[in-house]
């Protein structure tokens, strides 16, 4: 029976890669699984002997985890495969949150990285993706995957295995026992230095997204949102979980308000839709009683859902709900008027959203420059007791650079 396009395309990355593929499946078993992407646990021994020995030879080794690493609860054996061969740290945005206390981590690689993780991924030579699907966000559509650099992307599913892009080494198995079967193969001779010296370790912290420098864009009028990031995240206790809504200001969510561990983070990006975060961070919060939920959204998405307001409160959760403010679908107002369109259509009056906040019972506050913030140092002071709403009214006309980058 010939195969179906899926499998006959893995094959063929597989023979490329130098082996016959699934050596102990008959060809119509190999079709039925390559057909249900049926899920493979245990890496193939060969498989992990040929990857063992080329990452063996690699001098600045990367090690990328996606939502499958999550998933396999492979923090601790990436980990320690990263410390065997001197490699440096980064997860995909679905992955956001591992790794956030390694001094090695760049945190998350692709439109959302830091300056130092765009230097010193696209400087990578090898790249080990456990979990990740390499798509055009996380490479920076390729540009973030050096020239001549080899990729490694270790799966359950074989229909994702090169889907994305070329990979040189596909391998069927789950994050944390690939990494294992890895480690053992590699043997106990010793970590290796790799690029993890005092230089690169000084890369990471200064071109981080804390550390970086950026042109403070604000005005008595309108706060820069990545300068207002940085102070909510400041000011808000670090043991916390952290929701986005979808838009253009999404990027500076997981860029600056930073989260204790992957449980902790819930993005609605892939949705491609605006208005879903008020309900991603009510069931955020629901699931992590105790702890401050925050949500960082637009104020075109939070008009869409603004009624899920009071649920937030006749629940009694512990909410910040951060609004970047620009009377405007911004994506859009960027997008079409850097291609000469009106964009009235997508820009509406300002919206006091601090008022309406108090209407349903919640406590908020309009923040214009960082000394706006005060009310909200008080109530964390108080026990930030029930929901706090900061109507920041940001820059409009800063776009963000991975809009700008991804939609040119």
């Amino acid at each position: 029976m010939p195969l179906d396009p899926d499998a006959e395309r893995l094959l063929g990355m597989m023979r490329a890669a130098g082996r016959p593929p699934m050596e102990t499946l008959s060809p119509d078993e190999a079709r039925q699984s390559f057909a249900a992407g049926r899920a493979v646990t245990q890496p193939d021994p060969q498989d992990v002997r040929r990857l063992a020995e080329a990452v063996a030879r690699a001098k600045r080794p990367l090690v990328l985890a996606g939502r499958g690493a999550v998933l396999s609860d492979s923090e601790e054996s990436l980990v320690a495969l990263a410390d065997r061969l001197g490699a440096l740290l980064a997860t995909s945005v679905c992955g956001h949150g591992l790794f956030a206390n390694n001094p090695w981590s760049l945190g998350i690689c692709g439109g959302f990285s830091s300056p130092a993780a765009d230097e010193l991924i696209s400087e990578s030579d090898f790249i080990l993706g456990f979990g990740v699907s390499f798509t055009q966000w996380t490479t920076k559509k390729g540009k973030l995957v050096a020239p001549g650099a080899t990729v490694a992307q270790i799966d359950i599913e074989a229909p994702k295995l090169g889907y994305q892009r070329p990979v040189h080494f596909p391998v069927l198995g789950d994050a944390k026992a690939t990494a294992e079967a890895l480690l053992a193969e590699l043997g106990a001779s010793g970590a290796k230095p790799g690029r993890r010296d005092d230089r690169t370790r000084e890369r990471v912290r200064s071109g981080d997204n804390h550390h970086f420098p950026h042109p403070d864009e604000s005005s008595t009028q309108f706060i820069d949102p990545r300068t207002l990031s940085k102070a909510v995240d400041e000011i808000l206790p670090k043991d916390r979980v952290v929701a986005s809504d979808s838009g253009h200001f999404c990027g500076w969510v997981p860029r600056y308000l930073r989260v204790p561990n992957a449980k902790a983070s819930c993005l609605s990006h892939s949705f491609q839709s605006v208005g879903l975060g008020l309900a991603s961070v009510i069931g955020l919060a629901v699931a992590n009683p105790g702890k401050l939920a925050v949500l960082g959204t637009g104020d075109g998405g939070f008009l869409m859902s603004i009624a899920d307001l009071e649920t937030a409160i006749r629940l009694g959760l512990q909410l910040c709900i951060l609004v970047y403010n620009d009377s405007s679908y911004a994506a859009e107002v960027h997008y079409f008027r850097r291609q000469g369109y009106s964009i009235d259509i997508v820009q509406f009056p300002e919206t006091d959203f601090a008022a309406i906040a108090r209407g349903y019972g919640a406590r908020a506050a309009t923040v214009r420059t960082l000394a706006d913030l005060d009310p909200v140092r008080t109530w964390i002071k108080e026990g930030a007791r029930g929901v706090f709403v900061i109507d920041a009214k940001v820059n409009p006309d800063l776009e963000a650079d991975w809009h700008a980058e991804h939609f040119p």
